[in-house]
């Protein structure tokens, strides 16, 4: 676990809702003890190693405001192919479902940014997803949401990732602030001034990738 130095024999059951859960003890069918762990497998991140041990798998994940990465170690490389593809099966399965939500869920008042307002993208490629960058570390957080350092995957660039909770915009009052925002970062040219690269939303966050000056404010 991200907490714990020293290698704990745990045993895992994965559920196809995400939850990812471990026990002390191995679990029986019926009458299952208090788990050790528990947490979600959604929109994770997986990578193979073979530090410190072999066979050793990590998940990086974004829970609230912090991206936590928990280690595991499994006996055989074919254990560990399974784990990680049941992984990305349950993961992917999720982002569908989510897309499909967004797709089909009544429009609120922040949901109706129209497409060209959210896609602030400097390129005609696809439209962006929380998919398509690496989570690093946590660069500030407040009582909108949180930023985030990232790496875009295809690029190798690094970007700060202002992820905003819809709710809360609502909730305050500060839907056109918000957007207001966005029109100025997307429209900002200047060589002193961060510019916004991309933007875009899911169905409770809005998302706003930004260039990243190290030590200067986000």
């Amino acid at each position: 676990g991200e907490y714990i130095k020293n290698w704990r024999p745990r045993y895992f059951l994965l559920k196809t809702d995400g939850s990812f859960i471990g026990y002390k003890e191995k679990p029986q069918d019926v009458d299952l003890p208090y788990p050790l762990n528990n947490f979600s497998v959604a929109k994770c991140q997986l990578m193979k190693t073979e530090r410190p041990k072999p066979n050793t798998f990590i998940i990086r994940c974004l829970q609230w405001t912090t991206v936590i990465e928990r280690t595991f170690h499994v006996d055989t490389p074919e254990e560990r192919e399974e784990w990680t593809e049941a992984i990305q099966a349950v993961a992917d399965r999720l982002q569908r479902q989510e897309e499909e939500r967004m797709n089909c869920s009544p429009t609120s008042q922040i949901d109706n940014i129209g497409e060209e307002e959210m896609d602030a993208s400097t390129t005609h490629h696809k439209r962006k997803t929380m998919n398509d960058f690496d989570y690093l570390k946590l660069l500030g957080k407040g009582t909108f949401g949180k930023v985030i350092l990232v790496r875009e995957k295809a690029s190798g660039k690094y970007y700060a990732m202002k992820i905003l909770k819809k709710e809360v915009i609502i909730a305050k009052d500060e839907v056109a602030h918000t957007l207001t925002e966005s029109r100025v970062l997307k429209n900002t040219r200047h060589p002193f001034l961060t510019s916004l690269k991309y933007s875009f939303q899911t169905k409770d966050r809005l998302c706003f990738v930004m260039e990243y000056v190290n030590g200067g404010e986000v």
